[in-house]
């Protein structure tokens, strides 16, 4: 277990923040959530960039309890990572490079039809018919060429922290059902949240408290 404990400075969400928390689980690091109301005012942004260094207002932003303060949310996650030991071996760094991009483009493809901010119900159609499909088709075709019971292997690491992210929490939780069609990607979800650091955080309250993306998003 890393003796460590860390403040994540996000909004009262899941987005883009859920995924350096899962990861902050699965590495048994303690963490605490500090939360800003949305969109932030001009001074909490300046307390953001005092923080950060004054090199962004950016968050997810992650403070040890060292007094180090790492910011950009796909830098943090890495930093976890590493911290945490969630890192495959130099022979696996491609594949989990691609993963995580994988995970980003269908976390960037979920942002643009959120029917609340003002995306249209044939975008929103568009991602549940098409879009998402397309994304979690590429994942199961991925995991089914992996050898073990994750992307890499046979070891949770941070490229299946990513990707369960992206397809969970981007994914089947606005469209419920998607991951029927798709049955090791299904199989893998239920592994990933059987994760003992995983498990305890998605029964939490904290976890409970974050507002999530449900079928509402795209007009279901």
């Amino acid at each position: 277990m890393v003796t460590m404990t860390a403040k994540l400075h996000y909004y009262q969400a899941t987005g883009r923040g859920n995924a350096i928390r899962l990861a902050l689980a699965a590495a048994n690091i303690e963490f605490e959530d500090v939360f800003a109301s949305f969109p932030p005012s001009k001074e909490q942004r300046e307390t953001w960039r005092k923080l950060g260094g004054n090199t962004t207002t950016n968050v997810p932003m992650l403070e040890l309890d060292d007094g180090r303060v790492y910011t950009q949310s796909s830098a943090v996650l890495l930093v976890v990572a590493r911290m945490g030991g969630l890192m495959p071996n130099n022979e696996e760094l491609y594949l989990t490079d691609k993963l995580l991009a994988d995970a980003e483009d269908l976390r960037g493809e979920s942002y643009k039809c959120f029917i609340p901010w003002g995306a249209s119900q044939e975008a929103a159609d568009k991602f549940i018919n098409e879009v998402l499909p397309l994304h979690l088709g590429n994942l199961e075709r991925q995991l089914k060429l992996s050898n073990g019971a994750y992307f890499i292997g046979d070891a949770l690491t941070i490229a299946d922290i990513a990707c369960y992210d992206a397809t969970v929490n981007f994914g089947s939780s606005r469209v419920p059902g998607a991951l029927d069609s798709f049955p090791l990607l299904k199989a893998w979800v239920a592994k990933v949240e059987e994760n003992t650091g995983i498990k305890k955080y998605l029964a939490s309250e904290s976890f409970a408290g974050l507002m999530k993306f449900g079928p509402e998003t795209v007009g279901r």
